[in-house]
């Protein structure tokens, strides 16, 4: 058992017993919830386990399985859990104060930004393989470790950013969220695209390096599709909120 999985295991387990908690008080949390959170948590655990690791190092399109699991599909799964509702719902009220006043401490703010969400999640990819930091994780086991929790925390991050139905400070529009989402994607399609065309990481041979792109292209749009799915629906719940008190009227 590695860390992932311990950390993983533990946060399901927790997640599981919250919802035992609120169910055995007669408060009702969805089922659907526990289990995408504990899905994704379990796809996280397996995706980063010895032998699946053990392929991602030496294959660039193993590695490009985990990074789209672990970096894109899985923190959506946890993020639409709503973790922190469920928490909240579990502990004190002054639990619930002490939450407010951290997610509107100015780091946290600035963070919980779509833009800042999206240039760590999606600048982050750029960074590793428009230049020699894939190298460099191949052959730095603590560099690669940072890597793995980078992309997780920055996956969670986004999606919390731009859809997520737990309570975030000063939360733009749905208009500006769309923008930045529509921007990300775009982003997204490019570096695959120029990781196709331009041999990036160079340091993998060619074949690899266009499969994993493909991958990356065609299986990252599934994340940012549910995405786009999520803030149509929270637009058209806020735009006929109103309806009917206006036809009564």
């Amino acid at each position: 058992m590695n860390g992932f999985t311990l950390v993983f295991g533990l946060l399901a387990g927790l997640y599981g017993w919250g919802w035992w908690r609120l169910k055995t008080r007669g408060r009702a949390w969805p089922r659907w919830r526990l289990v995408l959170f504990c899905g994704s948590a379990l796809a996280i655990g397996i995706v980063l386990s010895p032998p699946l690791m053990h392929w991602a190092h030496g294959d660039f399109r193993g590695h490009m399985v985990v990074h789209l699991v672990a970096g894109m599909i899985a923190p959506l799964g946890l993020v639409m859990a709503a973790p922190v509702t469920l928490a909240l719902k579990n502990v004190p009220a002054r639990w619930g104060r002490r939450w407010v006043g951290f997610v509107s401490s100015l780091p946290i703010r600035i963070l919980s930004q779509p833009v800042t969400a999206a240039v760590l999640n999606v600048g982050g990819m750029m960074a590793l393989y428009l230049t020699d930091l894939y190298a460099v994780m191949l052959h730095s086991p603590g560099f690669a470790l940072w890597l793995h929790w980078h992309f997780i925390i920055a996956g969670c991050l986004f999606s919390w950013a731009i859809a997520g139905p737990d309570p975030a400070p000063q939360r733009p529009a749905l208009e500006w969220r769309f923008a930045v989402l529509v921007v990300s994607m775009a982003a997204h399609a490019m570096l695959s695209k120029w990781m196709f065309q331009f041999h990036f990481p160079a340091s993998v041979p060619l074949e690899q390096v266009r499969q994993g792109a493909e991958l990356m292209f065609y299986a990252g749009e599934l994340p940012e599709a549910l995405l786009v799915y999520l803030l149509a629906r929270q637009w058209l719940r806020s735009r006929y909120r109103e309806t009917p008190a206006s036809i009564t009227s």
